[in-house]
């Protein structure tokens, strides 16, 4: 054998050596023990399925696209074909990551491109990739050694089951699935329990969960990348649990159980107007405003509501400041609440008659009274013509619509929200929570009965359903009455202002003018 065909030998012996000297990327410890148990079920074709998990951007593609060129590099001259399942972007970004890493010094310029369906080969061997999506045409290919799945927590498990599946009978092929936790209820979640079990039964490893710390050891910028996404939406958080701590998420439950109940708690009292203290020294105080339809029978001050289980429409006030100058966001401390039920929006008498005034009127009085310097407020349907009313009153700039109605609006807002809870930037007043029917104890009450759910295969900050079932009662001293989500949202709010803040356009820093004496230049000068 010639001293190049050795060499090439050596490196095509180990994959650690063909990481390290041909894709010149060497992999991490964590990324070679389960590549190397997969190697060993397909070189000895032993048929196994593995399941590899890892922190959201640790580099399982990475692993994968490394695995797939090696094995390419074995099986050119002998033949071979390798399916690589995914569905939407993950295809894209597994066809990508091949091709990055086919273009090492070695085979650069040998491996082809071929279509219907898409194809990377080098010699006779060739990784064909699919789509998994159920409506896609996918039957008839076949893996003759090794079937990888992508992002796995998103797939149809009926789907795999029924198309991708027989695609290793064949030749028994070995299986490998890839994907980053979501929730309890997903198919990643599901083989993860069945491969558990097949692991007891034989002793032999299938599931492969790297935890953060481990990549962190090997790997320090993770670290600090992981701290500040940690800094920013708190460790607690769905999004930083599931996806960088493997934490699945419950398909449905209480949004806020008791440990987030008590981080909103402030150690602070209600306030019902503005601290008195000069310019310079006024906190900012922001509003947010979640806007109820209204009812026709309110305008008459002594008749019933023709819908007393109508929402409110509420307001808070909070007092915002920063923390430092490492500070992830603002800190928000509810001070005051506006609660209306049901009064026409508009309509009505600003001379202090019996019918009193209108919604928006009390309500832009309110806010003018606390001096806010910016509302954020709900422009979804009903609340479009108020929001666009006080736009005009309190001045341009002032006031920014969010809108519940647009795609994601409510996921996103509350997944954003959780983010502020989570880092200890979100304090309602205290005083007063332990107290039925106070305006606390209305907000916890319908924190504590908010519930979620998280539909299979949907991400959090853009699928979750989050709202007070319409079903839910409480017992009060005037008896038994309905659980609404109105000062909720209205404090939900609260979280566009982080959004505001990290684009430069919200400002917390005061300013104050005065005027600096003039200094005489001869003043002090003596004359010899």
């Amino acid at each position: 054998m010639s001293r190049v065909g050795r060499a090439a030998k050596l490196l095509l012996s180990d994959i650690s050596l063909f990481s390290k000297l041909v894709i010149r990327i060497p992999l991490y410890e964590y990324q070679l023990l389960p590549v190397k148990a997969v190697l060993d079920s397909v070189l000895y074709k032993r048929g196994f399925e593995f399941l590899l998990v890892f922190p959201r951007q640790s580099g399982k593609n990475e692993a994968v696209a490394q695995l797939q060129v090696y094995l390419l590099n074995l099986f050119q001259r002998q033949g071979a074909n390798m399916v690589f399942g995914a569905t939407g972007d993950g295809l894209g970004r597994g066809i990508r990551r091949l091709e990055e890493r086919l273009g090492n010094s070695w085979n650069a310029k040998h491996w082809q491109r071929s279509g219907r369906p898409v194809r990377r080969s080098l010699g006779n061997a060739s990784v064909v990739f699919l789509s998994t999506h159920p409506g896609a045409a996918a039957r008839g290919e076949t893996a003759s050694w090794l079937m990888v799945i992508d992002e796995m927590q998103d797939q149809d498990p009926n789907h795999l089951e029924a198309v991708f599946e027989p695609m290793r009978a064949a030749t028994n092929a070995t299986a490998l699935y890839i994907g980053t936790v979501k929730t309890e209820h997903d198919a990643l979640w599901f083989k993860k329990n069945e491969l558990e079990s097949e692991e007891r039964l034989d002793g032999r490893q299938r599931v492969f969960i790297v935890s953060p710390e481990e990549v962190i050891q090997e790997n320090e910028a993770y670290g600090k990348f992981l701290t500040k996404k940690v800094s920013r939406l708190g460790r607690n958080h769905p999004i930083v649990a599931s996806e960088y701590y493997n934490e699945p998420i419950g398909g449905q439950g209480r949004l806020f159980d008791e440990r987030r109940l008590f981080l909103m708690r402030g150690s602070h009292f209600r306030h019902r107007m503005p601290v008195s203290l000069p310019q310079s020294m006024v906190p900012i105080y922001l509003a947010t405003l979640d806007v109820a339809g209204q009812d026709e029978a309110a305008t008459d001050a002594v008749a019933r509501l023709a819908n007393p289980g109508r929402d409110y429409t509420a307001a808070h006030v909070f007092e915002a400041a920063t923390r430092g100058k490492d500070d992830t966001g603002p800190t928000y401390r509810a001070l005051d609440i506006f609660v209306d039920h049901g009064s026409r929006h508009f309509q009505g008498s600003s001379d202090g008659s019996a019918e009193g005034p209108p919604l928006s009127e009390r309500l832009l009085a309110w806010l003018q009274d606390w001096k806010v310097s910016h509302l954020v407020a709900d422009e979804s349907g009903v609340g479009a013509g108020l929001v666009d009313w006080l736009s005009a009153k309190l001045g341009p700039g002032k006031v920014t619509g969010y809108n519940f109605a647009s795609a994601h609006g409510k996921a996103a807002l509350g997944s954003a929200f959780l983010s502020v809870i989570e880092t200890g930037r979100f304090q309602y007043w205290c005083d007063d929570f332990e107290i039925p029917l106070s305006d606390s104890w209305w907000f916890f009450s319908q924190a504590a009965e908010c519930r979620y759910s998280l539909p299979a295969g949907g991400r959090f900050e853009r699928d979750l359903c989050w709202e007070v079932p319409a079903s839910v009662k409480v017992s009060t001293p005037k008896g038994v009455l309905p659980v609404h989500d109105d000062r909720l949202i209205s404090a939900a709010l609260v979280a566009v202002y982080d959004d505001l803040y990290r684009k430069g356009t919200l400002r917390l820093g005061q300013a104050a003018s005065s005027v600096i004496p003039a200094v005489d230049p001869l003043k002090g000068l003596t004359y010899g």
